[in-house]
Formats: structure tokens, C-alpha cells, sequence
């Protein structure tokens, strides 16, 4: 993998989308996208007036970039006062609103492009905006609240997703005036060094750190199903000042939870178990952690030395060391590496497995991989909000010039689920295409997961002859050790009617992962036994895992029925509950178990426990 160096930058990113967007489309798609173009034409023309670029948009969202925030702000007070002289002067039907959140922070550029923290904290500012309103972060409030005659409406600290941060309204009206809960935290602690504020202000927030109460995070977050890690914050090994030891620590945690595959503990955490000197065995306990990182910081004049090492707390051992010299000018450089090299070797450790090495080389730049990561953990949740977002993913991918075969496969890969849950519009377009793409990866690179994809498309969508399909698959299966090629092998077999065989495939397939994201495998692993009736080996497969958190909601009704089978209730209606909070319904029975006695027998099952829709 040819190596790109990172260029960053301190941005002001305005974010926006349109209130209501996906309700708006559903009732007249024709309009609203008219709508739409009107709106951005409005937006657009105050781009050009206060210095604005935009670099990003996907469907009504636009994200600007802009070198004041003074200019950010008043191009968005401007736009929301427009959109409502407009909205005041329309008929409803052509009415429109828009949220708009501005942030100011470290942002990474290539291509024209801006990720990272900056973008994210935009992106959940605009989220927490009321409509037709804007959201500030503190960095941007600070510079704006004594330079603009407007009100503004402390929200404090808030937690959206995985990001906090302080936020604040611009009240444009006296109807705009609220109050949010805030999350737990006290006054920022003071700068120790000028060093330490370039730092902080690149990563973004870590003045939040040293003065917080502990963590609210407890074993119920151990419970989800992605690997926990936990860095621990860096040993200053000269002198007292801890600056550099603690931005670096802060940008390892932002720098690994771009990554949605595995769950990084919050700073805060870190820095609580720091303080009370807790054990491994505890935090192992305690939060679920399976890895940690953590490592030294040591300086030397103008140089600086970084050891870091991954630590796997079930072995009790280190799985990966490094070490790394660097001028404290190039930190940014660093840091980058760094994350970048720990995040390939939790890939292998906790993740995927061995199979990352090859994925590695596929790409040219390490932003690639990530997205491709990405792409991976959002298409197995298999819902509407991770179709939608692999769709990203995929556009993102083509925009920083992908390798065509990685994009053809993607591609292929959100045909196939767009057909597969219903959202195409147009299926024979999307067949014939979706036969294109898994044609053209299998002719063009032909890898396993190329001849796993056009298996899959065949049983699923084109002959359906199952041994036509299993042709496809990759040789020697009995000796495979990738659990992508043995997963979409055991599927397959199942969809035949071969379940023991597919039992067999998707229990190694579980072997050799380190990590079954999303639950896929685990699934069908239950719809293979439910459909035999090995109902025991599914209460021991799965009685570890049934009390997670974010558990498939299918797999909670499965289990459901058995607990009331076994006399049980209570703890029947318990998983009933879970699992349509988790997203089951009765209409997706028979497309889960594929097997019309068994969805007939679950369904009358679960009637006694509630509505199944």
C-alpha cells in the first residue's frame, strides 16, 4: 500500500440538511427536489458572498468550508432569515426548513475533501440544531459571541453518538429559546503549554479531560458486540509536563473511533482508570475491554520519542510494539501513523483476522481502507440506515479515486441489499446492473470475496440453481480459513437445504473471526439450527451472548419462544420486548428463516407475547 502523507488544517465546516427530508421525499418527490434547488441556490449565492466552499454534499446535506467563523455565522443567520422570508411568502407545499450546525477544528484534507473530528462535531452540531436555527461549538462561540450583535443560548456539554462537546444556539427568534440536558462535566483545565495548545485545539477538546467526574460508562457498554479497546493515557517519561504525553493520548482515541467496527472507550474513562491505578483484570471486568494501547513519551531537545504497544488483556500479553522519533513539529505526521498502524493491527488482533493484511494492499491510501472498513461494518447491520450509509461510503470511495474492482464489488455488494430489503425502484435496472459489477470483479480481480459475491447474486437473484451457485464459490473450502468466503458458503448451503453442512461453515467461520460484527454469522447460524429444531444447541450457542445490548432482534424473538416453551414468561416477553425495539417484525419472519413451516411456527409462537408489527 503506497503511503500518502496527511495533510491537516484548523476549518471552520458548516454543516446543513433539510428538516424532515426522507418525509418530504415520500410525499412528493418531484417537489421537494425542486424545492431543494431553490434553497441551494439561495445557499450557494452566500457561499460566493462570504467566502464559503463546499466540499461535500450527499442528498439535501451540504458541508462548506470557511476560513472565518464570523463569516460562517453570519452566512448562516443570513440563510436561515431568507429561508424564512421565503417559507413565510410560499405556499406549504413549497415550504422548506434547514438545521445548520458550525464548528471550528482539525480537519484532514485530500482531493478537495475535509474529514475528520471538525467535520464530525459540524455534522452533530447541525443534528442538535432546532429548525430553521443554528448550533454553535464553543471554539466557533468564543470567536464569534463578542464580534456579533446576536443572542445565544448556552447548551453546555452534550453527547451526540460517540462525540461531546459544548454547544451553544444562535437565537434567531425568542420561539428558539431551550434548554438541553447536558452531559457531566466541570470547567476546562488550564493550558500548561503553548505546544499543548496547538495540539488540543488540532484534536479538539481535550481541555475537558482532566477536570470531569467519572465516567458514566459501565458494563452494559461491554456488552455490545464490538471489541472494546481502551487507551491508556501515555507515561511522560522527562519532566512534569504532560502536554504532549496527553493531546497524544486524546488524538489516539479520536483517531481510532473513526473506525465503526470497534468501540474506543472515552477519554474520560481513560484518564478515571488512570487515576485510580485500576488493574487490567478490572478493566477487563469492569468495561468489557478486550485490547489496549498504550505506550511513552520522551523528549530530547528538539526530538521526541513515541513507544506505543497493543496489549491483548485475555492473554495477558503483547500482541504489537513500535517505536517512532519525531520533531515535536511533525506531532500531526505522527500521530497518523500511529493510529493508522494500530488501527491495522486491532484489524487482525480483534476483527477480521489474518485476511486484513490482504485487504490492506488493496488500497492506496489508508483513508481508502478505512472507508472500506466502514463500508463493511455498516452493510452487515443490514438496516435502512446502513444501506444508506455504505451508499456513502461507495461515493466517498469514488471521489478519492478507489481502485475500479474495490468500487465495482461495493457497488455489487449494495445492489444486492437494496434488492434484498425492498428499496429498489427500479429492479430490473438494478439486476441487470448488479450482474454487471459482480461479473466485471470477478473477470477484473477474481479474488474469493469477488467469487463470494457472484454466488451470493446467483442463488439470490438470477438462476437460483443452487448448483450453479455453489460453482462460483472459491476452491477448497474445506481448507479456507476466511470467515467472509465461509460465511457466504454456509449461507448458501442453507438456502439449499444443506444446513448441517452450512452449521459447519458458519461455526468456522466464527473460529477463525475474531469478531462477529453485526451478528451476521451468529444469525444464521440460529436460522440453520431453529430450521433443523436443534433448539438446545441454540439456547448454548447463544446464552453468552442474548443479554448484549444491541443483539439482532430476530435472534431475540427465536430465543423469546423458547423461554416461553420453557415455561418462562416473563423472560419470554423480556427478549419479545428487546427484540422489536431492536428492530424485528412479524413481515421479516419468513425472509429470515427462509423456511415457510419454521416462520409459521415462530410466528404462532410469539403471538401470545404481543403485536408483531
Amino acid at each position: 500500500m503506497a503511503a500518502k502523507e496527511i495533510e491537516r488544517k484548523i476549518a471552520v465546516i458548516f454543516a446543513t440538511d433539510v428538516v424532515g427530508y426522507s418525509k418530504l421525499m415520500e410525499e412528493d418527490e418531484e417537489q421537494t427536489l425542486k424545492n431543494l434547488r431553490s434553497c441551494r441556490a439561495i445557499l450557494e449565492d452566500l457561499f460566493k458572498e462570504h467566502d464559503g466552499r463546499i466540499f461535500n454534499t450527499a442528498g439535501d446535506s451540504v458541508l462548506a468550508e470557511f476560513s472565518s467563523a464570523v463569516s460562517a455565522v453570519v452566512c448562516a443567520a443570513e440563510f436561515q432569515r431568507l429561508i424564512k422570508e421565503r417559507n413565510d411568502s410560499a405556499a406549504p407545499e413549497l415550504r422548506m426548513e434547514f438545521r445548520v450546525g458550525i464548528n471550528m477544528g482539525d480537519v484532514v484534507m485530500e482531493d478537495g475533501n475535509l474529514y475528520g473530528e471538525g467535520v464530525n462535531i459540524a455534522a452533530r452540531l447541525e443534528a442538535l440544531a432546532q429548525p430553521n436555527s443554528i448550533c454553535l461549538s464553543r471554539s466557533v462561540h468564543e470567536f464569534v459571541n463578542k464580534k456579533m450583535d446576536l443572542l445565544f443560548n448556552d447548551l453546555g456539554v452534550q453527547q451526540v453518538k460517540d462525540n461531546q462537546f459544548h454547544a451553544f444556539d444562535v437565537v434567531l427568534d425568542d420561539s428558539q429559546q431551550r434548554k438541553l440536558k447536558t452531559a457531566k462535566s466541570k470547567s476546562k483545565a488550564p493550558l500548561v503549554a503553548a505546544v499543548a495548545a496547538i495540539l488540543i485545539l488540532g484534536i479538539g477538546g481535550f481541555l475537558y479531560i482532566n477536570q470531569q467526574e467519572p465516567p458514566q460508562e459501565t458494563k452494559q457498554a461491554a456488552r455490545d458486540n464490538l471489541p472494546i479497546i481502551l487507551v491508556k493515557p501515555f507515561k511522560n517519561l522527562g519532566g512534569k509536563d504532560t502536554s504532549v504525553s496527553n493531546a497524544l493520548t486524546e488524538s489516539l482515541i479520536s483517531s481510532l473511533s473513526r473506525y465503526k467496527g470497534i468501540a474506543v472507550l472515552s477519554s474520560s474513562t481513560s484518564f478515571h482508570i488512570l487515576e485510580v491505578k485500576m488493574p487490567d483484570k478490572e478493566i477487563a471486568e469492569s468495561y468489557g475491554v478486550k485490547h489496549t494501547v498504550q505506550g511513552s513519551v520522551q523528549s530530547f531537545g528538539k526530538n521526541t520519542r513515541l513507544t506505543v504497544e497493543l496489549n491483548d488483556l485475555a492473554k495477558g500479553k503483547v500482541v504489537w510494539s513500535d517505536k517512532v522519533d519525531f520533531l515535536l513539529e511533525d506531532i500531526f505526521k505522527t500521530q497518523d501513523e500511529i493510529g493508522n498502524k494500530i488501527l491495522g493491527q486491532l484489524q487482525i488482533k480483534a476483527v477480521v483476522g489474518e485476511q486484513a493484511k490482504q485487504w490492506m494492499s488493496e488500497f492506496e491510501t489508508f483513508e481508502q481502507y478505512l472507508l472500506a472498513l466502514n463500508f463493511q461494518t455498516e452493510w452487515r447491520k443490514f438496516t435502512k440506515e446502513g444501506y444508506e450509509n455504505t451508499l456513502e461510503i461507495v461515493e466517498k470511495l469514488r471521489t478519492l479515486n478507489a481502485n475500479q474492482n474495490v468500487l465495482d464489488a461495493s457497488e455489487g455488494w449494495t445492489v444486492h441489499q437494496r434488492l434484498m430489503m425492498g428499496f429498489s425502484k427500479n429492479r430490473d435496472e438494478d439486476l441487470k446492473r448488479l450482474k454487471y459489477l459482480a461479473d466485471s470483479a470477478l473477470k477484473n480481480r477474481g479474488n474469493d470475496r469477488d467469487r463470494s459475491l457472484r454466488a451470493i447474486v446467483e442463488i439470490e437473484h438470477f438462476s437460483k440453481d443452487c448448483d450453479r451457485s455453489i460453482q462460483y464459490l472459491p476452491k477448497g473450502l474445506d481448507l479456507n480459513n476466511s470467515p467472509f468466503v465461509l460465511v457466504t458458503a454456509g449461507f448458501i448451503h442453507r438456502v439449499c437445504g444443506g444446513y448441517d453442512k452450512s452449521v459447519q461453515y458458519f461455526r468456522r467461520a466464527l473460529q477463525f473471526a475474531p469478531n462477529d460484527r453485526g451478528y451476521l454469522v451468529t444469525r444464521m447460524l440460529v436460522v440453520a439450527l431453529y430450521n433443523q429444531g436443534k433448539t438446545e444447541e441454540i439456547k448454548k450457542f447463544i446464552k453468552d451472548k442474548i443479554d448484549n445490548q444491541d443483539m439482532f432482534g430476530m435472534v431475540l424473538w427465536v430465543y423469546a419462544s423458547m423461554e416461553l416453551e420453557d415455561g418462562n414468561p416473563e423472560k419470554a416477553k423480556e427478549y419479545f420486548d428487546r427484540g422489536f425495539a431492536n428492530g424485528a417484525r412479524g413481515k421479516w419472519i419468513l425472509a429470515f428463516l427462509r423456511n415457510k413451516e419454521a416462520a409459521e411456527k415462530l410466528t404462532k409462537a410469539l403471538e401470545p407475547l404481543g403485536s408483531l408489527d
